[in-house]
Protein backbone atom coordinates (compact mmCIF):
# COMPACT_ATOMS: atom_id res chain seq x y z
CA UNK A 1 0.00 0.00 0.00
CA UNK A 2 1.38 3.09 -0.82
CA UNK A 3 1.80 6.10 1.44
CA UNK A 4 -0.63 8.40 0.15
CA UNK A 5 -3.59 6.19 0.44
CA UNK A 6 -2.27 6.02 4.07
CA UNK A 7 -2.01 9.65 4.82
CA UNK A 8 -5.17 10.14 3.03
CA UNK A 9 -7.41 7.14 5.33
CA UNK A 10 -5.62 9.27 8.17
CA UNK A 11 -6.64 12.71 7.21
CA UNK A 12 -10.25 10.91 7.03
CA UNK A 13 -9.57 9.31 10.65
CA UNK A 14 -8.47 12.26 12.22
CA UNK A 15 -11.36 14.01 11.46
CA UNK A 16 -13.53 11.23 12.86
CA UNK A 17 -10.97 11.02 15.66
CA UNK A 18 -11.83 14.71 16.69
CA UNK A 19 -15.01 14.01 17.96
CA UNK A 20 -13.95 11.73 20.36
CA UNK A 21 -13.20 13.80 22.95
CA UNK A 22 -16.25 16.38 22.71
CA UNK A 23 -18.42 12.97 22.84
CA UNK A 24 -16.82 11.86 25.81
CA UNK A 25 -17.42 15.30 27.65
CA UNK A 26 -20.91 15.13 26.54
CA UNK A 27 -20.79 17.83 24.05
CA UNK A 28 -21.85 15.91 21.47
CA UNK A 29 -25.50 13.90 22.38
CA UNK A 30 -27.46 11.51 20.43
CA UNK A 31 -30.88 10.86 20.97
CA UNK A 32 -32.09 7.52 19.44
CA UNK A 33 -35.65 8.19 20.17
CA UNK A 34 -35.89 11.57 18.25
CA UNK A 35 -33.31 10.70 16.12
CA UNK A 36 -31.49 14.22 16.84
CA UNK A 37 -27.98 14.61 17.24
CA UNK A 38 -26.84 18.11 19.55
CA UNK A 39 -23.71 19.63 18.63
CA UNK A 40 -22.60 22.13 21.47
CA UNK A 41 -20.24 24.93 19.81
CA UNK A 42 -17.67 24.22 22.31
CA UNK A 43 -17.77 20.72 21.51
CA UNK A 44 -17.47 21.50 17.81
CA UNK A 45 -14.57 23.66 18.40
CA UNK A 46 -12.80 20.95 20.45
CA UNK A 47 -13.78 18.35 17.72
CA UNK A 48 -12.10 20.71 14.91
CA UNK A 49 -8.87 21.86 17.28
CA UNK A 50 -8.29 17.88 17.43
CA UNK A 51 -8.83 16.84 13.91
CA UNK A 52 -6.90 19.85 12.60
CA UNK A 53 -3.82 18.68 14.90
CA UNK A 54 -3.99 15.57 13.52
CA UNK A 55 -3.84 16.58 9.99
CA UNK A 56 -1.15 18.72 11.19
CA UNK A 57 0.62 15.52 12.36
CA UNK A 58 0.00 13.79 9.21
CA UNK A 59 1.34 16.32 7.33
CA UNK A 60 4.97 17.01 9.38
CA UNK A 61 5.08 13.34 8.96
CA UNK A 62 4.28 12.61 5.40
CA UNK A 63 3.52 16.01 3.48
CA UNK A 64 6.88 16.75 3.25
CA UNK A 65 9.15 15.55 0.84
Amino acid sequence: MQSVYIRLALYVASTLLGLIPGAALGWVSYDAATHILTVNVEGALTALGTGLIGSVGVFAKWGIR
